[in-house]
């Protein structure tokens, strides 16, 4: 039987504590995470997407504490594989890319432009290189005083302070960064299909 420590002993073995998550606390504010709460008398599961926003379709309701945590670690398994393929996936075909090199600034960033372009996801808001420019409405990709960070700017070009993630290279900036595309891709996709204009 599953208890909150127990998850949290296998977490930590595992190395699956580095996820974004929540258990059995307040999601607010909290962004691309997996979170189990007690909500009404039941347990339940969902994600949150990059405003913090609960994903729709990723709610999970359980009758006990203990199988809505025996789920919440296998979503924790599956989105820790998942992560772990995309940026494996993505680092390779940033660096086969012969303009991925990194330049005499340290950005280095034509071979990630070139992903973005080649995957369909030029259209989504993504800003590579730019720390600077408010502009609205941008998933943003710098290296800045020797860091390499990734942030969200909200709708006024404003940057969304609990979105800021500072990277120890720039391998780990990109794969975050194109998972931040591909889930903007995702829930641009679901628009569509729940409100079709």
């Amino acid at each position: 039987m599953a208890t909150i420590e127990s998850v949290r002993v296998v977490m930590a073995a595992e190395g699956l504590d580095d996820l974004a998550h929540v258990i059995d606390g307040d999601h607010a504010n909290r962004t691309d995470c997996l979170v189990v709460t007690r909500r009404d008398d039941a347990w339940v599961t969902f994600s949150t997407d990059e405003r913090a926003a609960v994903v729709e379709g990723s709610v999970r309701t359980y009758p006990s504490e203990s199988e809505a945590l025996e789920d919440f670690l296998v979503l924790l398994r599956l989105k820790k594989l998942l992560r772990d393929l995309h940026r494996e996936r993505d680092l390779e075909r940033v660096e086969r890319d012969p303009t991925s090199q990194e330049s005499g600034d340290g950005e280095g960033l034509d071979g990630l432009r070139a992903e973005v372009a080649r995957r369909g996801l030029g259209d989504l808001g993504g800003v590579i290189g730019d720390a600077v420019s408010q502009i609205p409405d941008a998933q943003v990709i710098a290296h800045q005083d020797g860091r390499w960070t990734t942030f969200l700017r909200d709708e006024r070009g404003v940057v969304l302070k609990r979105t800021v993630r500072l990277h120890p290279d720039r391998d780990a900036a990109t794969a975050v960064f194109l998972d931040k595309l591909h889930n903007l891709a995702e829930i641009a996709r679901l628009d569509a299909v729940i409100d079709p204009q």
